[in-house]
Parts: C-alpha cells; sequence; structure tokens
C-alpha cells in the first residue's frame, strides 16, 4: 500500500472513531486503533486543519467531536456534556439517577454506587458545573432528563466503558 493510501485510511480509521464516539480524548483514540500515539496525534492535526474535526479542551483532556454528525454540529453544550460522559464515575451516577427518577439524594447514591463520600461529591459536583444536575435541598435533579437521555442513546460510550459500566451495574444487583 502506498504511503499516501495509508495515510487516507488512518484518517479515515481515526474519522470513523470519533464520530462513532464523540468526546474521545487523544489517548482514547489510540486505544481503538493499531496506531502509536505520534501517528494518533498526526493524523488529528490534519483533520483538525481540513475542518473534519473539531477539539475542545475539558480540564486538562482535549476531547475530539466530529465537525458535523448526521449534518448538524454539535453545539458546546453538548460536546461538554460528552465529554464528562465519557468518564466513568459520571456516566455510573447519570444513568443511576436516570434510572431512578431522575432524582436522589447523596446518601442513596453513595450507598447505591458504593462510592467514598468525597469521591461522589466531587463528581456531582461536576455535573452541576456541567449544567446536567441541580441540587434542590439536598436532592440531585437531572436537569433536563430527555435531552441527557438522547444524548446517551445517540452517542455511546466507547465499548470499555460500556463493559466496566455493566459489570458494576451487574454487581449493585447481586
Amino acid at each position: 500500500m502506498e504511503e499516501a493510501e495509508l495515510e487516507l485510511e488512518n484518517r479515515k480509521k481515526i474519522f470513523s472513531i470519533i464520530k462513532e464516539y464523540p468526546g474521545l480524548n487523544m489517548k482514547a483514540i489510540e486505544r481503538k486503533t493499531t496506531m502509536n500515539l505520534n501517528l494518533v496525534k498526526y493524523h488529528l492535526q490534519k483533520l483538525e486543519e481540513m475542518e473534519i474535526v473539531n477539539k475542545m479542551d475539558e480540564e486538562g483532556y482535549k476531547r475530539y467531536y466530529p465537525a458535523k454528525y448526521n449534518g448538524e454540529r454539535l453545539d458546546h453544550r453538548d460536546k461538554r456534556i460528552l465529554g464528562l460522559l465519557r468518564n466513568e464515575k459520571p456516566l455510573t451516577i447519570v444513568v443511576y439517577l436516570l434510572n431512578n427518577g431522575g432524582k436522589a439524594r447523596h446518601k442513596e447514591i453513595r450507598e447505591e454506587l458504593d462510592l467514598p463520600p468525597s469521591t461522589l461529591s466531587y463528581h456531582l459536583k461536576k455535573l452541576k458545573k456541567k449544567g446536567i444536575l441541580k441540587k434542590d435541598n439536598r436532592t440531585y435533579k437531572i436537569i433536563d432528563e430527555k435531552h441527557i437521555s438522547h444524548l446517551l442513546l445517540e452517542y455511546d460510550p466507547p465499548d470499555d466503558l460500556v463493559e466496566r459500566f455493566v459489570d458494576a451495574w451487574e454487581d449493585f444487583s447481586l
């Protein structure tokens, strides 16, 4: 295979991953390919230059999104939400709340998810900051359940995250 063809195939592969899992960081993209990190970085830069993908800095991570998805651009808010929900603990908390009427108290979440209080508080604070949750009295509520559900259904979490989540969820039901 010629070098130009190989570069095109590598870019197609990277773009396909970004399109399927918007909001992944470079290291997660590397894990989903057989390429080394420098090669992934090179192709991501080229895809950005060609305005095929967008990069967004989120709390120390550069997350990648298709410039357009199904002909529509992801707005800034959705990119921030997806970026956060690419992490296991925030995703677990949000799914737990969705399955429990969209709301629960700190103690209920902590006991059900078996998280240390400080860890849970940290992630709840991040979810509030991104506009996913609000706190009324001592109850945490998802602000827009339909929108969050739509994002989770439209943009699947990466397989490795789903597997860890399913394993953890099965442990809760035992």
